[in-house]
């Protein structure tokens, strides 16, 4: 189970490093506000989520 949950973590943090470099590029005429709002929005779920993780691998080690 702990493997699968870090292969999980892997590929999440993977997701929120492209979604970072793809709102750096960003600018206001490419996006709109309201999409820029949510993409944010997006990344905190995802900071948030795996956060989550981490703290289930850690418990499931017993750390």
């Amino acid at each position: 189970m702990i493997e699968k949950l870090e292969i999980e973590l892997k590929e999440l943090n993977v997701k929120q490093d492209k979604l970072s470099k793809f709102l750096a590029k960003q600018n206001k005429k490419t996006l709109s506000v309201k999409q820029r709002e949510l993409l944010k929005e997006q990344k905190q779920a995802m900071k948030n989520y795996a956060k989550a993780l981490s703290l289930r691998i850690m418990d499931l080690r017993g750390e």
